[in-house]
């Protein structure tokens, strides 16, 4: 009897042992959502629309919304599995992990065997979370590169030259004392994104991007044109912003500013310097020296300066039949300004004809538009394919049944500033309602998708992640552009002199 109550007394105490030490221990779906929290600042909202394939995976759950992030990174393999998300994540699957999204090698003594069967605890995510602190704390060239070993062993012995080159600048330049460690690192950086040869693909220093995010929002006194300096003495217009005083003194999308008031933007000008001699006050006149690519040509622009509220949509209506919606850009939360536009519409009695304005709409996020196309098509109809090289994504309808469009005659105005998710939003509309008419000019013949990735110390990357193509034509306009209906140049003459927009007056009269 002694001997039973002693093993019961050790069954107690190894029980009590095993759900302390249990309770230590890292559950991969805790394991997969510690890792994408790490990048989450970094994926636009479109990752969403991702339909994951793994089993069992709770809806709308911090699990799959970490499981999409990973996958539309690219740094998991979406597949119908099961991962078990309830069980203890091994030290072996973890350290795979934590090397291939992470970047960081956290390789212990054990064989690889070993470590299949031991798990995970607090104590190494603990041990992660320092790593990455002191990453986080500054990166240099070298000890970047020791945490980095998969592109270590991509770049072969290239890895060696470069750490060296670095130091040897660093250390044996002659002009050294005067150099400056982060302009280094960052210059490195900024020769990579150029090495693409892609014209959207842009790093931004803290400053640089820190300006960047202030003209995608906000309230200003200036021009009104969303701009960037790719490189050197190179500012260039990325969008005149709809209503501002750059677009009603028609400077165009890649416009190159080369002199401000007669002063050159160089190579030792930086953007924020080149941008105070731009801003301020409002109701003040700057001459802008213009080197226009598309024609070769040079020219003088005088732009009065204003205060600009960004609005990304305006609406109302026009005559006892006709409602005009223009949206400016597919930044965060247009869709919610959308769906009011189209609400303010369902409760008029008389109208049968609405115009969508995207002239000079740049585009921006691809999840903006794909939620503003589900009040077009219908729910779980496919609205476009997004190509990421090695996988695509196909995106649906979510089907918002707010207003009947077969009901409506649709027309959209479109010129050369029209770009990204503007000519997917017309390309697609066009494909589920071809009786919809498109007045203006071609559009910009952009199919790429842009992600931003924003890093510890405030710089930005802007990237190529993705190209794009409508659904049911299958078609990608890079290049080809989206053709109107009815081509009709901007009479710019006539928008100066009576403010009379005549691709506007033909819409209404269509």
């Amino acid at each position: 009897m002694r001997h039973f109550f002693q093993l019961i007394l050790y069954v107690v105490i190894f029980s009590l042992a095993w759900n302390t030490y249990a309770s230590t221990l890292i559950q991969r779906e805790q394991a997969f959502i510690f890792f994408a929290n790490h990048h989450k600042d970094s994926v636009p909202d479109s990752y969403q629309y991702i339909q994951l394939e793994y089993k069992n995976i709770p809806k709308d759950s911090e699990l799959e919304d970490a499981l999409q992030i990973l996958i539309y990174l690219d740094l998991i393999k979406n597949a119908p599995v099961d991962i078990y998300a309830d069980k203890a994540i091994s030290i072996y699957m973890f350290e795979i992990l934590s090397e291939k999204i992470l970047w960081i090698q956290v390789g212990a003594e054990q064989n690889d065997i070993d470590k299949k069967n031991i798990y995970t605890s607090s104590d190494d995510l603990k041990a992660i979370k320092n790593l990455l602190e002191k990453r986080a704390s500054g990166i240099k060239i070298n000890s970047w590169l020791s945490i980095n070993p998969t592109w270590t062993s991509s770049l072969g012995e290239k890895s060696a030259i470069l750490e060296d080159v670095y130091e040897t600048i660093s250390d044996l330049h002659y002009d050294r004392s005067e150099l400056e460690e982060n302009q280094l690192v960052e210059w490195a950086i900024r020769g990579i994104a150029e090495s693409t040869w892609d014209k959207y693909t842009t790093y931004f220093p803290p400053v640089e991007s820190e300006d960047f995010f202030q003209w995608l929002d906000g309230e200003y006194e200036w021009i009104g044109s969303y701009v960037e300096m790719p490189s050197p003495w190179n500012l260039t217009i990325v969008s005149p912003i709809v209503g501002s005083p750059s677009e009603k003194a028609v400077i165009r999308w890649w416009d190159r500013i080369t002199h401000v008031d007669d002063k050159e933007i160089s190579e030792d000008k930086a953007l924020r310097e080149v941008i105070s001699w731009i801003k301020w006050p409002a109701g003040s006149q700057v001459k802008l020296t213009i080197y226009r690519e598309s024609d070769n040509s040079t020219l003088d622009i005088l732009v009065t300066r204003a205060k600009i509220v960004i609005k990304d949509i305006e609406h109302e209506k026009l005559n006892n039949n006709t409602y005009y919606i223009r949206v400016k850009n597919f930044w965060e939360n247009v869709d919610t300004e959308f769906k009011a536009a189209l609400e303010a519409l369902s409760l008029e009695v008389n109208v049968d004809k609405v115009i969508f304005d995207l002239r000079n709409n740049p585009g921006w996020y691809l999840g903006e538009v794909s939620t503003m196309l589900s009040y077009f098509v219908e729910k779980s109809s496919p609205t476009a394919i997004v190509d990421y090289g090695n996988r695509e994504i196909k995106y649906s309808s979510r089907w918002y049944d707010l207003i009947d469009f077969t009901n409506y005659e649709l027309i959209f105005l479109q010129n050369s500033g029209s770009a990204s998710a503007s000519e997917i939003m017309v390309g697609t509309i066009k494909d589920y309602y071809p009786d919809s008419v498109i007045i203006g000019e071609q559009s910009f013949g952009k199919w790429s998708v842009q992600s931003l990735k924003t890093y510890y110390d405030g710089s930005t990357l802007k990237y190529t992640a993705a190209k794009w193509f409508t659904w049911r034509t299958k078609q990608g306009i890079d290049g080809v552009w989206i053709t109107p209906d009815i081509q009709l140049e901007f009479d710019s003459d006539r928008w100066e002199r009576l403010e009379l927009d005549n691709q506007l007056e033909r819409a209404l009269s269509y």
